[in-house]
C-alpha cells in the first residue's frame, strides 16, 4: 500500500505526545492574524495586467527554483494556452508540435545557476538556428533573475553569452515588449554616492531598456537601488514593478511615463510621496510596506482606481481627499487610533483597514458602494459600528465581538469572518440569507445544537488555532446539530469531538476536517458520493474505522498512524491502485 508519510500534506504536523495535539507545522503566514482574508490578496501582480491569450509559449532552463520566476510562470500559464518548452528539450524541437504551431506570445524565463553560461549558449543557439520561428511571435518578453552580485563577478564567458542573448533579440526588438530584469543589483550599490558611479548606475540601468521602444511591462524588481539616476523610461511603458528590495528611498525626481497605468514600489523605504507627480493615466499604485508617514500634500491622479498604502506609518487619513473613482483601498497595518471623521470614495467596492490601533468605527460613514470591508482587529469593541447596505464580504475577526446579532448584518453579505472574538453561542441567531461562507474559528463555542445556518452555506470553517492556550472551550459532539444541505467545506479541527455516532453528512460535502479532536469511535456515519477529502489526523486514540463506509469519490484520506494497521481491505485496495492517496501522520 502507498502511504505518503510527507508532513506537508498535513496541516497540523504531527509529534503527537500523550495524545496531546501537536502545534502546526507553519507554512505560509498571512498578513492577517487569521489567515482567512475576504478576497483576493492586495498585492499586485504583473501579469494580472497583461491580456488573457490563446498562445503562448514559455522557454525554461528547467523547474524554477526562485520564487519570483515560479510565481510569473504560473500566472503566464493560466492567462489562455500555453505550452512550455525547456532548454534540456531543444534537439527534439524539429519534431514537436511547437514547431508547428501559431503562437503570439513568447516568454523566456532564464535564473542564473551552475549551467549558466551552459543555458545560455543553448538558448542563444536555438535563436539562431531558429530565427523564423521566433520571428512568428507578435510579442517577446524576457526575464532573467540574476545572483545578487557585481556584473564584474560574472565570468567573461557568462557576460559574453548574455551579450548575445540581447543581441539575438535585437532581431526583433520591435516585438519586446515585457522586460524582467530581478535582483541584479546587489547590496553595496545602495552605498553609491559619488556623482561619477550613479552616473555609472544609471547607464548601466538605462542598457537594460534603451533597445525596447515597444516596452509595456518593465519588472526591476528586488534591484538593491535607491533611485534611479538619469534614467529615462520608454513611453510605451504602461506597468512597471520596482518592489521587494527594501532599497528605493524616494520616487521624487523620478520621471514617470505618461501612460504608465500600473505602479508597484512595495516593500521598500520610501518615506514621503509629498508632491509626487503622479502620471494622469495611472489606474493602480502599490505602495505598500514602506515607511511613509503623510499623506496630506500628496495629489492622486482621478484616474487612480486601486491604491495600497497597507503597512506605513500614516495614522492619519483625517482631511485626506482620495481619488473620486478610486474602487480598491488597503490601508492596513498602519497606526490609525482615531479613523472617525475620515472621508472614503463614493465609488469604493475594497476597503481594507485592518489592524490598526482604533477603539471604534463610531462616527465613521463607509461608502454605500462598498462590498468588500476587512475590520479584522481594528477596534476594541463594534459599538456605533454602521455596516453599509450592499456588502458581501465583512472581516470582523479579533473584535471583541460577544454576539452576531446586534451587528446588523446586511442580507447581502456572502462572506462572513468572525473568528477569534468572545462569540459562545449561536443560538438564535439569524445569518445573513445570502451568506455562502462562514468562519468560526476561535471564538468560545461549545455546542452546534438548534443552530439554523443559512440554507445556501457552502463554507462552514470552525477550526480552532491550537497556539490559542486561554481557550479551552471546544465543541465537543454533533448530535442533534443539522448542516446545511448545499455545505460543500466543514472544518471542525482542533475541536473537542470524541464520538460521532449515528450522523449523516449532507450529501453535498466534498471536505471534512475533523483532525486534532479526541474521536475515539467513528460508527453509523454516513458519507455521500461527493466527499473527496477527509482528515482524520492528529486523533491519536481512534484505532479502526470499519464501522463506516467510505464513498468511492474519496480521494485523499488523512489518517493518524495508530490507525494504518487496522484499515479495511477496501480502503487499501483502493490506495493501492493509486486511486487513493493516503497520508498518515507521523508517530509519536
Amino acid at each position: 500500500m502507498d502511504i505518503d508519510s510527507n508532513t506537508s500534506h498535513v496541516k497540523s504536523s504531527s509529534n503527537e505526545t500523550n495524545g496531546s495535539k501537536s502545534e502546526p507545522e507553519v507554512v505560509e503566514v498571512s498578513l492577517h492574524s487569521e489567515s482567512k482574508q475576504p478576497v483576493k490578496d492586495s498585492n499586485v501582480n504583473i501579469s494580472d495586467t497583461i491580456a488573457e491569450t490563446s498562445g503562448r509559449l514559455i522557454i525554461l532552463y528547467d523547474k524554477p527554483k526562485y520564487k519570483h520566476v515560479r510565481k510569473q510562470v504560473e500566472q503566464l500559464s493560466i492567462l489562455g494556452e500555453t505550452d512550455i518548452f525547456e532548454v534540456n528539450d531543444f534537439g527534439s524541437f524539429e519534431a514537436s508540435e511547437i514547431k508547428n504551431k501559431n503562437y503570439r506570445y513568447l516568454n523566456i524565463c532564464i535564473e542564473y545557476n551552475d549551467e549558466f553560461e551552459s543555458n545560455l549558449r543553448k538558448l542563444n543557439e536555438f535563436l539562431l538556428e531558429h530565427n523564423s520561428f521566433v520571428s512568428q511571435f507578435k510579442e517577446i518578453g524576457y526575464h532573467v533573475h540574476f545572483d545578487n552580485k557585481k556584473w564584474s563577478e560574472y565570468t567573461e564567458f557568462e557576460r559574453e553569452e548574455y551579450s548575445k542573448l540581447i543581441e539575438s533579440l535585437m532581431q526583433h526588438k520591435d516585438k519586446v515588449t515585457q522586460v524582467s530584469i530581478i535582483n541584479k543589483y546587489e547590496i553595496n550599490t545602495i552605498y553609491l554616492t559619488e556623482k561619477n558611479d550613479l552616473t555609472k548606475l544609471g547607464e548601466e540601468i538605462q542598457d537594460d531598456i534603451k533597445n525596447w521602444q515597444n516596452l509595456k511591462v518593465l519588472d526591476y524588481g528586488e534591484n538593491c537601488i535607491r533611485f534611479f539616476p538619469g534614467v529615462k523610461f520608454p513611453d510605451s511603458l504602461e506597468v512597471m514593478n520596482i518592489s521587494g528590495s527594501y532599497c528605493i528611498e524616494t520616487l521624487t525626481g523620478f520621471k514617470m511615463p505618461d501612460n504608465l497605468k500600473v505602479l508597484i514600489a512595495s516593500h521598500n523605504s520610501i518615506t514621503s510621496i509629498d508632491n509626487l507627480k503622479l502620471p494622469s493615466n495611472l489606474t493602480t499604485l502599490d505602495l505598500c510596506d514602506n515607511k511613509i508617514y503623510f499623506l496630506n500634500y500628496t495629489e492622486f491622479p482621478d484616474s487612480l482606481r486601486s491604491l495600497n498604502l497597507s503597512n506605513n506609518r500614516i495614522d492619519n487619513i483625517r482631511g485626506i481627499e482620495f481619488p473620486r473613482n478610486l474602487e480598491f483601498l488597503a490601508l492596513a497595518f498602519n497606526p490609525i487610533d482615531n479613523i472617525k471623521g475620515s472621508k472614503f470614495p463614493e465609488n469604493l467596492k475594497y476597503l481594507d483597514i485592518s489592524c490598526i490601533p482604533s477603539d471604534s468605527m463610531t462616527g465613521l460613514k463607509f461608502p454605500d458602494s462598498l462590498e468588500t470591508l476587512n475590520l479584522q482587529e481594528s477596534m476594541t469593541n463594534t459599538r456605533g459600528l454602521k455596516l453599509p447596505n450592499f456588502l458581501k464580504h465583512l472581516n470582523l475577526g479579533n473584535n471583541g465581538v460577544n454576539s452576531i446579532n446586534p451587528l446588523k448584518l446586511p442580507n447581502t453579505i456572502e462572506t462572513l469572518y468572525i473568528g477569534g472574538n468572545n462569540i459562545k453561542t449561536l443560538n438564535k441567531v439569524q445569518f445573513p440569507m445570502h451568506l455562502r461562507e462562514l468562519y468560526l474559528g476561535n471564538n468560545y463555542l461549545t455546542t452546534l445544537k438548534n443552530v439554523v445556518f443559512p440554507p445556501g452555506l457552502e463554507v462552514l470553517d470552525i477550526e480552532m488555532d491550537p497556539n490559542v492556550e486561554e481557550n479551552d472551550k471546544r465543541i465537543g459532539t454533533l448530535k442533534d446539530v443539522i448542516f446545511p444541505p448545499q455545505l460543500r467545506v466543514l472544518k471542525l479541527g482542533y475541536q473537542g469531538i470524541k464520538i460521532l455516532e449515528n450522523f449523516e453528512f449532507p450529501p453535498s460535502l466534498e471536505e471534512l476536517d475533523l483532525s486534532y479532536n479526541d474521536l475515539k469511535l467513528i460508527k453509523n456515519v454516513k458519507f455521500h458520493e461527493n466527499l473527496k477529502s477527509l482528515n482524520l489526523s492528529g486523533n491519536q486514540e481512534l484505532i479502526e474505522i470499519d464501522q463506516v463506509l467510505i464513498p468511492n469519490s474519496l480521494v485523499d484520506l488523512k489518517i493518524p498512524s495508530q490507525l494504518i494497521p487496522n484499515l479495511p481491505g477496501y480502503i487499501i485496495e483502493r490506495a493501492n491502485n493509486k486511486d487513493l492517496i493516503i497520508t498518515k501522520s507521523l508517530p509519536f
